[in-house]
């Protein structure tokens, strides 16, 4: 039975509809926002999300919600570091135990890739290649006697790495063992893919000077597409993920790409 008066239920609707407007607006939002905005309590702020999310209007992440169609346009690295957040750290940490001491590779651009760097504390003698600066000063402060190669071109505002044709004509002179890379959608109909052509540019780059092709992609970022198509589910030797992953799509990937080692963490 609904106790509500007729003005708190207008007050809840308004609220409700307000926060579907601010996730739009932005791609995502989290509880703090919500309580700081509407004077809420926590709880009420979690209970919005189930209901919002029960509508099918946003998608629940780990400390507040996205949009249903995340992929739709880019977010910020301010942004997107706090969705799904601790599946990236889980991700992260799995993907560190693929490193060995001694190791040299290549780290794409992303919020996963951070919370990998971060999971890499402890390992000795790496060589990191990254064109994002914040992995490259991560990397240098937790990983001592390691050798972190920071490659150069102009910032792209916003994002905190490096584009262009100087990161290009640098990754051009080499081949490196293993690359990690990061994107922003994947389904079986288009395969993986990202925004902006120029990004999808690089990431070929990555793989044509690298001989072992590790992704790390969050289970937010399954069965959705991007603009770009830029690589082929097979195309990879290890994806790294979290059990988000539903059981029809786990199934796909070992018929699509039996020799693909997926790890869920």
């Amino acid at each position: 039975m609904n106790t509500q008066s007729p003005s708190q239920r207008l007050f809840l609707e308004e609220r409700q509809q307000r926060i579907q407007q601010m996730v739009e607006e932005s791609s995502t939002i989290t509880i703090a926002q919500i309580v700081d905005t509407f004077g809420v309590s926590a709880a009420t702020a979690r209970k919005d999300l189930r209901e919002l999310e029960a509508q099918g209007k946003v998608r629940r992440t780990h400390g507040g919600a996205m949009s249903v169609e995340p992929n739709q346009h880019e977010l910020r690295a301010a942004t997107s570091v706090a969705v799904a957040h601790e599946e990236k750290v889980r991700i992260g940490r799995a993907a560190a135990q693929l490193v060995e001491d001694g190791d040299t590779f290549i780290v794409q651009a992303g919020t996963t890739n951070l919370e990998f760097v971060r999971a890499l504390k402890g390992k000795h003698g790496l060589t990191i290649i990254t064109n994002d600066t914040v992995i490259s000063t991560e990397a240098d402060s937790l990983l001592p006697d390691s050798s972190v190669i920071q490659l150069g071109g102009r910032i792209r505002e916003g994002f905190h790495y490096t584009e262009g044709i100087v990161p290009t004509r640098e990754v051009s002179q080499l081949m490196v063992p293993t690359v990690y890379l990061c994107t922003n959608a994947f389904s079986f109909e288009q395969g993986f893919s990202t925004h902006r052509l120029e990004q999808a540019e690089w990431l070929s780059q990555l793989m044509a000077h690298t001989k072992r092709h590790v992704i790390l992609l969050d289970s937010t970022k399954m069965g959705v597409s991007a603009a770009v198509h830029h690589n082929d589910l097979t195309d990879f030797d290890v994806l790294v993920t979290d059990e988000g992953v539903p059981r029809d799509m786990r199934a796909r990937f070992a018929e699509e790409a039996p020799g693909l080692r997926v790890i869920y963490a």
